[in-house]
């Protein structure tokens, strides 16, 4: 059985429970308690040297960032509805998990870190400021893309799992999503679909 090294308010392992739990897959959650430091552990260490989580343990195989993870399960169990088999279908669900790492992820789920997770005095209120201006930006970008296509690379895919965690959650950030209303439409086609699981799940 798989395991998975889990944290219950990590955008990225919550990506990797969603897809497990769409494919119908059966793993073994294994709490890493990261405000404990449980990721600098010389075991963990051996798991994943970038002491980061997800990690996906398959046998005696192992990986880490969320998104690859996303990918390895798609083509592990494919063929699958998360999963393009068509290579310009492929090319538009990868293009969008890119998008998640470069643009979704330095924005929205930093601003929430700040938001969220700092002591108020520890939060740099200028980058915090930036930080929001950039993802409102890049929520403009998914609202006029969303706008015309129910989902991100066409029909429902690992694109979809892989940039809902962080704009959902840009509420606890200080960004507002109702200016967006297709991607606030696109947030609730995904909690509609078959197997969808909350964060806190």
């Amino acid at each position: 059985m798989m395991k998975l090294y889990d944290h219950p308010l990590s955008g990225n392992c919550y990506k990797v429970r969603l897809a497990l739990r769409q494919l119908g897959i059966e793993y073994e959650k294994l709490y890493l308690d990261i405000f404990e430091g449980a990721q600098h552990s010389g075991d963990y260490k051996a798991v994943n040297p970038n002491r980061k989580r997800p990690v996906l343990v398959d046998g005696g195989f192992s990986m880490w960032e969320s998104n690859a993870i996303l990918l390895y399960l798609g083509k592990k169990y494919s063929p699958n509805p998360l999963y393009p088999e068509d290579l310009s279908a492929f090319g538009k669900m990868a293009q969008w998990l890119f998008f998640g790492k470069t643009s979704i992820d330095p924005s929205l789920a930093v601003a929430r870190f700040m938001t969220k997770f700092l002591p108020p005095e520890s939060v740099d209120e200028k980058r915090l400021g930036e930080l929001r201006t950039q993802g409102n930006a890049v929520l403009q970008v998914l609202d006029d893309h969303l706008e015309h296509s129910d989902f991100l690379a066409g029909d429902y895919s690992m694109a979809d799992i892989a940039c809902f965690p962080y704009v959902d959650l840009a509420p606890e950030g200080g960004i507002d999503l109702s200016p967006y209303s297709s991607v606030v439409l696109w947030c609730d086609r995904i909690k509609s679909r078959p197997g969808f699981i909350r964060m806190e799940d």
